[in-house]
């Protein structure tokens, strides 16, 4: 057997494999005396028909049967040869044969894993979010507080601040019923915005049981000649009108949070904002590194094979599928809407790869048995996350990218802002 070698792409090869005749001999034979035992030719006894007598008349399926016995035999010893590990499984694009004499030829096209130019990888410019807790933060996570221990009473009738629980039916021109068009269990808290103001102020002093219809007007669109006003009418029933009562915010409404660590106002303003504080920084620790990866990627491109890009697709869609109460998805939907996803995580897998490699990363067996021994877990848990070669393994490959992470954190030209959509967006250079 031969094989070469030809690159299609950065992703993909084709195999040219010629197979001789003294290969395919002994497979022949092999198949001839396959069917030898099973046929059964008038004027022989069964099974002992001449080899030359079976062959002429099973010829069609023994040549099947030599093909995919062949391909069977040969496909990874070919691989094997050409040094190819291939990502999905290959595709026969050419196959010629006719006869043991002439041998068979075979072309396959294979994905690989791409080839990457590592291009930059040091400096990658990145923006770093600035951990910042206003006294405003502070503030509106006290109020989300008093809130949760608010008590709360049914009213009769509406005023603002109040809780709205009812039901809209969409009317037409003539205040008919639309068909399809009615809404059941809403809520809203009258006078803080959250629905149209124009309306909610049609709600004001509505009272419970009661029925009412609304209006609004929307003006034509000016840059359409065409447009005409649009007018909306919303028969409202209400249902239930809350009002809620919140506790004052003093030492006496901290000392009825039942925690024995935290004895006064000014101490539990402290706790909120270094939980918040330990919050922003986690999460803008993740965004940082998000933008560190997707700098990398963008610096180093490259392509990826398809069928893997549609095998991870379709592990996707198999996990949205068992984890959904519907018996069915739109999986053309799915696949558009994470096709981008799939070719950027399989992305960040190859040049992760290829970049611990490069730096020669690793991770002795002490770093792990360090960092399970440091761990909260108790002493059993340990014990046996010790002796769990799967968890082990996991544990690896986490702190190996841990340590990529930290290599191009250390290397890179980082630049602190402050958080999008907050004001003062100054920037300093690290």
């Amino acid at each position: 057997m031969q094989t070469v070698v030809e690159p299609l792409n950065s992703y993909a090869k084709k195999l040219k494999v010629e197979i001789s005749a003294q290969d395919l001999l002994p497979l022949e034979q092999k198949i001839l005396r396959n069917y030898q035992k099973r046929s059964e030719i008038p004027g022989f006894r069964p099974g002992k028909a001449p080899l030359n007598i079976v062959k002429k008349r099973h010829h069609d399926l023994i040549q099947q049967d030599l093909i995919e016995e062949a391909l069977r035999k040969f496909y990874g010893k070919a691989l094997d040869e050409a040094n190819i590990v291939p990502v999905s499984e290959g595709k026969i694009t050419n196959l010629s044969f006719q006869d043991i004499q002439s041998g068979m030829q075979l072309e396959i096209e294979i994905e690989v894993e791409p080839e990457i130019e590592l291009k930059k990888y040091r400096g990658l410019k990145v923006e770093k979010d600035i951990v910042e807790v206003t006294d405003e933060m502070v503030q509106e996570a006290l109020e989300q507080l008093r809130e949760q221990y608010a008590t709360i009473r049914e009213v009769d009738q509406a005023k603002n601040g109040h809780y709205l629980h009812f039901s809209a039916q969409e009317l037409d021109s003539g205040d008919v019923p639309l068909v399809g068009k009615k809404y059941e269990n809403l809520q809203v808290n009258l006078g803080k915005g959250e629905f149209d103001p124009d309306i909610e102020s049609q709600l004001e002093g509505i009272k419970k049981g009661e029925k009412r219809i609304v209006r609004k007007e929307m003006p034509a669109d000016p840059m359409n000649k065409e447009s005409r006003p649009k007018r909306t009418a919303l028969e409202i029933h209400v249902t239930k009108i809350e009002e809620k009562e919140f506790p004052e915010l003093n030492d006496e409404f901290v000392k009825n949070l039942d925690d024995d660590k935290i004895e006064n106002l000014q101490q539990l303003e402290e706790r909120i904002r270094q939980n918040m504080e330990l919050d922003i920084t986690h999460r803008g620790e993740n965004i940082f590194q998000n933008r560190l990866i997707d700098e990398l990627l963008k610096e180093n491109p490259f392509e990826v094979p398809p069928t893997m890009v549609e095998n991870y697709l379709q592990e996707m869609i198999k996990d949205i599928q068992n984890q959904s109460k519907e018996k069915t998805v739109d999986q053309e939907t799915l696949r558009k809407e994470y096709r981008v996803s799939a070719i950027h995580n399989i992305r960040w897998h190859f040049i992760k790869k290829k970049l611990i490699n490069e730096e020669k990363i690793a991770v002795s067996d002490e770093e792990i048995q360090k960092l399970i021994d440091d761990s909260q877990l108790d002493a059993k848990i340990k014990k046996q996350a010790k002796n769990d070669q799967h968890y082990l393994g996991h544990l690896k490959e986490d702190l190996v990218e841990r340590k990529l992470i930290d290599l191009l954190k250390k290397h890179a030209d980082i630049t602190e802002v402050y958080p999008r959509g907050k004001a003062g967006k100054s920037k300093k250079k690290k």
